[in-house]
């Protein structure tokens, strides 16, 4: 296969092939580190062979070195679709997980390496990044739920008022009167911003209200 390799936490592999005309042309760019070169050179060479599957993997290559995420990604999926063996697969699928591992969005990371994993088990790379994403998800989920307990505890307290209006919103609430509800809790909020501790309590009565509207 005529493809490079991203890696994330190892040096930039390359695996080249044979390659002709505009295809070659864009791998000698991306190897130069001339990625909207090599992406230019890259699409030219698909208009002329649209179902080359190993143009699509180096295209999506040269957009993630841009920065162009959502495109890359977009691509990797294109050239997993037109390929068929489980180790070409588990390729776009190590380095969609990559690309995510790039820019710390490691749960989603997480899973595109596992996923690479369950193709080609053998992978000794995709391994050691999925535990690394693995473990900086959790790292991550930790400090977010530390960030929204230290939150809660900076919170003042409900205030008499805002206590009062919950109540008479719970009132409603047993009597159906969920939009009722819903508008006392808002405009409170509007005037006593402790009423935001009541805030998974107006979630839950918004989402019933707009089911019964």
């Amino acid at each position: 296969m005529n493809i490079t390799l991203l890696t994330y936490f190892f040096s930039i592999l390359f695996l080249i092939g044979s390659a002709n005309g505009d295809a070659k042309k864009g791998n000698e760019a991306y190897e130069k580190g001339e990625y909207a070169e090599a992406e230019t050179l890259y699409r030219t060479a698909l208009e002329n062979d649209p179902e080359n599957a190993d143009v699509y993997f180096n295209l999506a290559n040269a957009l993630a070195k841009q920065g162009k995420t959502e495109e890359a990604i977009q691509i990797y999926m294109e050239f997993r679709s037109l390929v068929n063996s489980p180790e070409a697969k588990a390729l776009a699928e190590y380095n969609i997980g990559s690309v995510l591992a790039d820019g710390e969005k490691w749960k989603p990371a997480a899973q595109h390496f596992k996923n690479s994993l369950r193709l080609n088990p053998n992978d000794a790379e995709a391994k050691h990044n999925f535990e690394r994403a693995f473990a900086e998800a959790n790292k991550q989920d930790d400090q977010q739920q530390d960030q929204q307990d230290q939150e809660q505890e900076d919170q003042e307290p409900p205030s008499e008022y805002a206590k009062a209006m919950k109540k008479r919103a719970e009132q409603l609430v047993s009597e159906r009167k969920y939009g009722e509800a819903l508008n006392i809790m808002n405009e409170a909020l509007k005037v006593d911003k402790t009423v935001q501790n009541f805030k998974d309590f107006i979630e839950r009565i918004g989402q019933v209200s707009e089911i019964n509207s």
